[in-house]
């Protein structure tokens, strides 16, 4: 059954923004999410000697495993399969255990034959909200209310 849409093409303007949503990601987590990565522990994301050994001051959330997150919090606010594509540059390492903040605007919409299109901008910050871990942006199709 599919499920209803959270969000419409005509519920967004430019410029809305959407969050900070908080969240963390704990040891355990990344210790799980590498094991079905099928990177097991000990590595540089799950251990702090293995960190070390690659010049990091700590073990530090996987890249892959920070998009992941990126994506549940766009796709949490639209609605699944919304979410046709996602740029991320990375700007730093991302620690665990340490709240963190993504935000969304809205940066651009158009709505012609090819489909309703809303272009976000994307960040995620720790706590100092002027230095990102993550900047990027994302192409979400709407559905239309019409």
């Amino acid at each position: 059954m599919t499920e209803p849409a959270k969000l419409y093409f005509e519920d967004v303007e430019l410029g809305d923004e959407i969050g900070p949503a908080i969240i963390s990601v704990s040891d355990d987590q990344v210790v799980d999410f590498c094991s079905l990565w099928g990177n097991p522990a000990p590595n540089r994301f799950t251990d702090q000697e293995q960190a070390e050994k690659v010049g990091l001051a700590e073990p530090i959330v996987p890249g892959i495993m920070s998009m992941a997150l990126v994506s549940r919090v766009l796709t949490d606010w639209a609605g699944a399969g919304t979410l046709a594509d996602l740029d991320l540059v990375f700007r730093g390492t991302i620690p665990h255990n340490q709240p963190l903040h993504v935000g969304i605007l809205i940066s651009d919409t158009a709505q012609d034959e090819s489909g309703n299109r809303v272009q976000c901008d994307i960040t995620m910050t720790g706590p100092v909200p002027d230095r990102p871990y993550i900047i990027g942006t994302a192409l979400l199709n709407l559905p239309s209310r019409s």
